[in-house]
Order: structure tokens, then sequence, then C-alpha cells
């Protein structure tokens, strides 16, 4: 039994930034630059006497950037001239989850209220405006990443999704991209899962079936990933094709069901046996947490996976306590 994915070298923890501990006179120009360098570079400014507090959880992956931000009252800008000094080359999404927020574009306003979508051209001029305060998800995406079938928003259109439609990718993002950054999950989500979802959010029927159908499986097996009841049958249900159909959606990816679910459990046990926590845990207990029936089917695989005992990788994370 061969390996499906790399082995993990890098973990990467959520990583906070907050306005508490700097000067008030250098709260927005802290605010700037720690945004420029983790998300999407703004000018940020509040209304005069205002003070202002910011706090954002970030977590980096390859092709993605994801956030929650949390402000008080202010309003920030896209200038022309910041995207040609600072581009993202990037479709950035928002999720409002407090406050209503406006978003101007190209002479156009929309207003985002709690549990809307909107998906735009990071490098695109715009400006946007927190009278309430803000409490949002952010996810960033390289260009690149995405199908090349797949067009961006035009100036002044951004793709919204309101709170109340039916809208499973927007569901699914906001659900990843929350748990991922408010500690529910230690391990990363996938990465793919992520792509996939924002592909089929704003393709407008233009990627294929298969990576709808994928987007859909995979976050639900994301959302489904320690319980070892989990089956292709249920997969299926959920995503609305058959057993076959699911099969061959993921042999278009080279690998199987089976052999992915597989690989996400190992991801999350790896980051569980090399986190902080990890000499409170047993080998067995991790293997029950990420999903598996077997004690010593979970030893086995992830032997084979990483090519260290999920003991000596326990043992190891503890020593550098």
């Amino acid at each position: 039994m061969h390996a499906t994915h790399a082995p993990p070298t890098v973990i990467r923890p959520v990583r906070a930034f907050s306005t508490a501990q700097v000067p008030p006179q250098r709260r927005l120009p802290a605010w700037e630059k720690h945004n420029a360098d983790a998300l999407i570079a703004l000018t940020c400014r509040t209304r005069e006497n205002e003070e202002f507090r910011a706090r954002e959880d970030n977590l980096q992956l390859d092709r993605v950037r994801l956030a929650r931000v949390r402000t008080t009252a202010h309003a920030v800008e896209r200038s022309p001239d910041l995207v040609g000094r600072q581009p993202t080359a990037a479709v950035a999404v928002f999720v409002s989850l407090r406050g209503n927020a406006l978003f101007e574009q190209a002479g156009r306003r929309q207003v985002l209220r709690p549990g809307d979508l909107l998906v735009c051209d990071a490098d695109g001029h715009f400006a946007r405006g927190f009278g309430d305060g803000l409490d949002e998800l952010v996810l960033r995406a390289d260009r690149r990443a995405l199908p090349e079938e797949v067009r961006l928003p035009a100036p002044g259109k951004p793709l919204i999704v309101r709170g109340n439609e039916a809208n499973p990718y927007g569901r699914a993002i906001t659900r990843l991209v929350g748990r991922a950054l408010d500690g529910r999950d230690p391990a990363p989500p996938d990465e793919q899962t992520l792509v996939d979802l924002l592909s089929a959010l704003v393709s407008g029927g233009a990627v294929r079936p298969h990576v709808l159908h994928r987007a859909l499986a995979c976050a639900h097996i994301e959302d489904r990933l320690r319980d070892p009841r989990l089956s292709a049958t249920e997969v299926a249900r959920a995503v609305g094709v058959s057993v076959r159909q699911l099969t061959r959606v993921f042999a278009e990816t080279g690998r199987t069901f089976p052999r992915h679910v597989l690989g996400r459990r190992l991801d999350l046990a790896h980051t569980l046996l090399s986190g902080p926590h990890a000499p409170t845990l047993s080998t067995a207990a991790v293997a029950a947490m990420c999903g598996f029936r077997s004690a010593a089917h979970f030893s086995q695989t992830f032997r084979e996976r990483f090519g260290i005992a999920a003991g000596e990788l326990r043992r190891a994370a503890a020593k550098h306590r």
C-alpha cells in the first residue's frame, strides 16, 4: 500500500494580530501593515477622535489565505495606486458575520448583511465601510489556482450570495473557513477543496460537473472526517449523485474515495501528534479522534504514510515542548 499524499512538512498554526498593545495613534498604520503582509493591502480611516480596535486571526496555506477580522467602526479603500504598488493576483471572498458592510466599486454600492457572501477581484479598485464595526471571514485565493474557464466578477458587479439563498458552495466555504479559524479543528482545511468550492461558486456553470460534485463531496468529508461511520453512500447522498458517479469523480483526481478519506484522517492525526497537546494523547485516542475503527490499522497506515510510528512522533513532539 502506497501513500497518496505528500506528508505535511510544515504545521501552519492560526496566528493572531491585535491592536490591543499598540498605542492608539499607531493602530491604523499597524493595522494597514499587517493586512498588507497577511491578506490585502488597504488604506484605513476612522471617524475623527474615534478609537480604533481590531483583531485578525490568519491562516496561510500555499495558494489560499484565510482570516477572521473583527474591528470597531472604520472604512477602507483599495485604490488604483495601492493595487499598482501591492498587487495580489487573487480573488477575495468576504463573509459577513455581524453588522452591515458597505461595498462600493465602479460607482455602484452594495450592502452586505450578516450571512451574506461577496466575491470580487482583489486587485479591483473598491471601498468598504463598517459603520457598526466588523466581524467577517475572508478567503483570498490565487487566481492561478482556479480553472482557466473561471472568470472573476466584473468591476462594479461583485458576486453576492445572500444569507437566505440556498447556495451549497457558499455555505460550505463559510463552514470550512470558520472552523479553520475558531480552533475547532487543529488541522488546516483541505486547500483543494476550498479552491474547488470557490471555482464552483463563481463559475456560473463554466466548470465541469465533476468539479462541482467533488467540491461538495470533499466539503462533506471535511465536516464528517472524525466519524468512523462516514461512507461513500452517505457522501453520494449528500451530494445528490450515485455511488458509481462519486467513484468516477474521485478517479479523475488520481485517487479513490477511501484513499482521500484516509489521507485527510492521517493529516489530522499528524497535526494532533505533533501539536501542543500531543503529550496528553495516546495513539489509540488519536486513532479514535480521527475516525479510525482500528488502532492497529491506524498505526500501520500512519507509518506507511509518514515513515515514522505515531508514538515516535508524539514522543518527539513532547521533547520539544
